[in-house]
C-alpha cells in the first residue's frame, strides 16, 4: 500500500465484495462531543422556535424519534470540518476514482419509536443505480460514495445502520423488493453495523441500506457525507451557500461547490 492510500487492501477489497466497510477511530473524542453538542443545540433550537435559522439547510426530520438537519457545511465549524475530513474525502476519491465534491451532508438523532401504529420495520432503499459503476486496475469504482460516522457508541440493537450486503452489484432490473423480501428470509443476509463512536461506515450508495431498528432505550446520532465526482451536481437542496462559500480556501470552494467539472483528476489505484 502507498502512503497515499486512504484505505488499506484489505479494506478496500471488502468494500469491493460486500458494498461497505467499518473504519474504526476516525474522529476524535474531542471532534465526537462537539459534534454530539452542536447537533442536540440544533434540535432544541428548532423546538424553541419551530423554524430553521440557517440559510440553504432545512429539516427533513422533526418529530422526537426522528430529528434530521440537512446541508451542514456553513452552520458550524464542527460540521464544516467534518464534511472535508482529509480523510474522509481521501476514502471518497480513491472508491470514485477521482476528485470529488460534497454531493450531499445531514447529521440525525434517532430515538426508539414507540407508537403501536407505527411498527417497527426496515426502510431499505438505494439512492442510485448501480450502473454507475466502472472498473479500473482491477477495482470496482462507484459515483457516490456515503460516509457515515457514528456519535454514539451502538451495540447490536442500538439501530445501526443497517445493509444488504453485496447489492451494490445487483442491477436495479431486479425487482428491489424482492430483493428485500429473500434477504428478509435469511437472516444471515441482513448486517446491523455495531461499532463504537468515531467510527465511519464507508459504502456505495447502490448498496441497499436502511436506519436500523432500535431495540434499545438509547439514542442513535450520526453525521453523514456524500462525496460524488466533480461534474455531479448536488441533489436538491444541498447547494452550498453562496456567501459561505465565498469565504473558503480555492481547495475548499471546489470541494463544496463541483467548480472543477472538467477535466476530471483521476486518482487510481491498485488493491
Amino acid at each position: 500500500m502507498s502512503s497515499n492510500n486512504a484505505l488499506t487492501p484489505a479494506q478496500r477489497l471488502y468494500l469491493d465484495i460486500y458494498g461497505y466497510v467499518l473504519i474504526e477511530n476516525v474522529l476524535t473524542r474531542n471532534e465526537i462531543d462537539l459534534l454530539l453538542e452542536t447537533t442536540y443545540e440544533i434540535e432544541a433550537q428548532f423546538k424553541a422556535t419551530g423554524e430553521c435559522p440557517y440559510p440553504a439547510s432545512h429539516f427533513s426530520g422533526t418529530t422526537n424519534e426522528f430529528f434530521r438537519v440537512d446541508n451542514l457545511p456553513h452552520i458550524a465549524p464542527c460540521y464544516f470540518d467534518y464534511v472535508t475530513h482529509p480523510r474522509l474525502v481521501a476514502m471518497a476519491e480513491e472508491i470514485t476514482g477521482g476528485v470529488v465534491r460534497l454531493e450531499q451532508s445531514d447529521a440525525h438523532i434517532r430515538r426508539p419509536v414507540t407508537d403501536p401504529d407505527n411498527p417497527k420495520k426496515y426502510g431499505f432503499h438505494r439512492g442510485i443505480n448501480p450502473g454507475f459503476n466502472y472498473t479500473r486496475n482491477g477495482l470496482y469504482h462507484f459515483t457516490f460514495i456515503k460516509t457515515l460516522t457514528n456519535l454514539t457508541d451502538l451495540e447490536p440493537g442500538d439501530g445501526g445502520t443497517t445493509v444488504i450486503p453485496g447489492t451494490h452489484k445487483i442491477s436495479d432490473e431486479v425487482d428491489q423488493q424482492a430483493i428485500v423480501q429473500a434477504a428478509l428470509e435469511d437472516p444471515r443476509l441482513i448486517h446491523e453495523v455495531a461499532a463504537p463512536a468515531g467510527s465511519t461506515l464507508v459504502f456505495f450508495e447502490a448498496l441497499l441500506h436502511a436506519s436500523g431498528i432500535i431495540r434499545s432505550d438509547k439514542d442513535r446520532v450520526l453525521i453523514l457525507g456524500g462525496y460524488t465526482p466533480t461534474m455531479f451536481q448536488t441533489w436538491n437542496g444541498y447547494d452550498p451557500d453562496p456567501d459561505f462559500v465565498q469565504s473558503l480556501s480555492d481547495e475548499h470552494r471546489a470541494l463544496l461547490t463541483g467548480e472543477r467539472k472538467y477535466g476530471w483528476e483521476r486518482t487510481l489505484r491498485t488493491l
